[in-house]
C-alpha cells in the first residue's frame, strides 16, 4: 500500500497534464458561473476545440523544446496569457491619464506579447526542476477544476429533480374547453415599462400603441404592476397563478439559488393544463436558456449554422486574447452575441402572425427580449446610432431603451391586427412586460409593467391594478369553466443577490384612485 501511495506523486511529476486542465478550466468556470442562463451543452463545443488545439500545440511545443515537461511548461504558460487577456482588458479599459486611454488594444497587447516572450525564453533557456514545476501544476490544475466541475454537476442534479419535482407539483386543470377553443397568444416584452415610466423617465409617449390597441378591443391596466423584478420569478409565477414562495419550499428568504424556477416555466400549470385539455404549445428560441420550451410541440428558431457561435461562446471569447478577434469585427457583425438576439427577435416577430398552420388550439409563449438589453434595435428597426457626444452612459443607455420601446410597440401594432384576422376564431392575446424597465434604480420604477389583455366575446373581470398572478386565474375563470379566486395584487422587489429576499412595493396609481 506504501509503494502505491508513494507512486501518485511520481506520476504527477512526470504526466504533464496541465496545459490540458488549465485549457477546459476558464472554459468550466465560466459556464459555472453563468449556468442559469445557457445551455450546458453551450460549453462542449469549446471545450473540444480547446482540447484539441492544445494537443496539436504540445506536439509543436515538443519539437521545439525537446522535451515534453517542458514544452507543457511553456504551454500552460501560454494558456495563462491568452485566458486572462481579456479579463484584464475588461479591468483596466477604463484607466485613463489626461484623457488618454493607457490599456487598450494598441497598449496591452505590445505588453501582453512581450511579456510572453519573455517569459518563454526563461522557460527555454533556464534550468527548472521540471519534475517539481509538473507536480505542481498538475496539482494546481486539478485543484481548479474542482469547484467549478462540483457547480455544473449539482446544478445538472439540481435541475433534474425540480423538474421531476414540477412534473409532481404542478396541479393541472380539467378545462372545460368546449367545441373551438380560442388560441392563447401569451406575448413577454421583457422589461417594458408602463406608460407613465416610458414618459416621465425616458421621453417616449406611448399613447399611440396603446390606443391602437384600445381600438383593437384591448384592455389596458393603466395602474398595473409587475408581482416580482426578475423574469425567472415573474413567470414563474404568472405561469402557474400563484406566488413562488406557494410554489415550492425552496424559494426562502436568505437563498440565491434559483434552482427549480425554470421547471416552473418549462412546465408550467398553463402549458399542462392547456395540453392536458387538447392545446398543442408554441415556442420561440429566446437564447434565455430558463424561457427555452425546446420540448414544446412547435419549437421555432432560426436555422443556425454549423460554424456558428452561440452566446457562450462569444462570451468566452471576449475574456480571452480572441477578443482581439471579436473587436477588430473580424467575424462579422451577423455573428456577434447581440446580433443572435436581433436574429431571433427579428424571427419570432416575422413569424407570429403566420401560425395559423398549426391546426387545432394552440398557446403560443412568446418571450421577446426587447426593449430589455442587449441594445440592437433602433426606433426603425435599423442599427443603433452612435452614442451622441456629451452623453453619460446611463443617459446612453436611456436613449436606447426608448428606441427599443418604439421599435417593438410598432411592431406589435403591426402584428396584432394580423393575428386576429387569422383566427378562425378571435383569440386571446395578453402581452405583458414581465416587470419594468432595468435601468432606473427606484423599486418603483422596475415593478410598473406593461399589461394589456384582449379577451374577446366576454366580460372579463379585468381592472386598473391587476398583476401577472392573476392573468391566468381570470382566463381560465372565464372561458374554461373554472372558479379560482383572484388572488392579492402584490409587488415584491428584490436584488439579483438575494432573489427571495423582497419588499413589498405599494402600488401609488392605486392609491390615488
Amino acid at each position: 500500500m506504501n509503494s502505491k501511495i508513494s507512486s501518485k506523486p511520481h506520476r504527477l511529476q512526470h504526466l504533464p497534464l496541465h496545459p490540458f486542465l488549465f485549457a477546459i478550466y476558464p472554459i468550466l468556470a465560466l459556464l459555472a458561473v453563468n449556468i442559469s442562463e445557457v445551455d450546458l451543452l453551450s460549453g462542449f463545443r469549446p471545450v473540444a476545440v480547446a482540447l484539441i488545439v492544445v494537443g496539436s500545440l504540445a506536439f509543436i511545443f515538443r519539437l521545439v523544446h525537446g522535451d515534453w515537461r517542458r514544452a507543457a511548461l511553456s504551454l500552460t504558460f501560454v494558456l495563462i496569457l491568452f485566458y486572462s487577456y481579456g479579463h484584464v482588458y475588461m479591468l483596466l479599459k477604463g484607466a485613463t491619464l489626461d484623457g488618454f486611454y493607457l490599456f487598450r488594444h494598441r497598449t496591452l497587447v505590445p505588453i501582453w506579447v512581450g511579456g510572453g516572450i519573455l517569459i518563454l525564453w526563461q522557460v527555454w533557456r533556464k534550468p527548472i526542476n521540471l519534475a517539481t514545476a509538473t507536480y505542481m501544476l498538475n496539482v494546481v490544475g486539478l485543484f481548479l477544476l474542482i469547484l467549478p466541475s462540483f457547480q455544473l454537476i449539482s446544478f445538472f442534479l439540481q435541475s433534474r429533480a425540480s423538474q421531476a419535482q414540477a412534473a409532481q407539483n404542478t396541479q393541472t386543470l380539467d378545462l372545460e374547453v368546449g367545441n373551438e377553443p380560442p388560441d392563447i397568444y401569451y406575448i413577454i416584452l421583457d422589461g417594458y415599462g408602463r406608460a407613465d415610466v416610458l414618459k416621465h423617465e425616458y421621453g417616449y409617449d406611448n399613447s399611440d400603441f396603446l390606443n391602437a390597441l384600445r381600438d383593437l378591443g384591448f384592455y389596458v391596466a393603466d395602474c398595473a404592476q409587475s408581482n416580482y423584478a426578475q423574469t425567472q420569478m415573474s413567470l414563474s409565477s404568472s405561469l402557474n397563478f400563484n406566488y413562488i414562495d406557494a410554489l415550492s419550499d425552496r424559494f426562502t428568504p436568505g437563498t440565491d439559488d434559483r434552482t427549480g424556477l425554470d421547471a416552473l416555466i418549462k412546465h408550467s400549470a398553463v402549458r399542462e393544463s392547456l395540453e392536458k385539455s387538447g392545446y398543442k404549445t408554441v415556442a420561440f428560441a429566446t437564447g434565455f436558456i430558463a424561457t427555452e420550451l425546446t420540448d414544446a410541440d412547435y419549437f421555432l428558431s432560426p436555422q443556425q449554422t454549423v460554424g456558428k457561435l452561440n452566446e457562450f461562446e462569444h462570451l468566452l471569447m471576449e475574456t480571452t486574447f480572441a477578443r482581439l478577434i471579436q473587436d477588430g469585427g473580424r467575424l462579422g457583425k451577423q455573428n456577434s452575441g447581440s446580433e443572435l438576439f436581433r436574429e431571433r427577435t427579428l424571427f419570432a416577430l416575422d413569424r407570429l402572425d403566420e401560425l395559423s398552420y398549426i391546426k387545432g388550439p394552440k398557446f403560443v409563449f412568446v418571450h421577446l427580449i426587447v426593449p430589455h438589453p442587449p441594445y440592437v434595435f433602433g426606433p426603425t428597426g435599423g442599427p443603433i446610432e452612435s452614442s451622441a457626444a456629451g452623453t453619460t452612459r446611463s443617459e446612453q443607455e436611456g436613449l436606447r431603451y426608448r428606441d427599443q420601446a418604439i421599435y417593438i410597440s410598432n411592431r406589435i401594432m403591426e402584428i396584432v391586427p394580423k393575428i386576429i384576422a387569422s383566427s378562425t376564431r378571435p383569440p386571446i392575446i395578453v402581452i405583458q412586460g414581465d416587470h419594468g424597465p432595468t435601468i432606473p434604480s427606484s423599486p418603483q420604477q422596475r415593478m410598473r409593467n406593461l399589461n394589456v389583455y384582449y379577451l374577446p366575446g366576454a366580460n372579463a373581470p379585468v381592472y386598473s391594478t391587476i398583476t401577472p398572478v392573476n392573468t391566468f386565474r381570470i382566463i381560465f375563470n372565464t372561458y374554461f369553466g373554472q372558479n379560482l379566486p383572484l388572488l392579492e395584487d402584490i409587488s415584491l422587489y428584490s436584488d439579483y443577490d438575494e432573489p427571495f429576499s423582497s419588499k413589498p412595493i405599494p402600488n401609488a396609481c392605486q392609491v390615488n384612485q
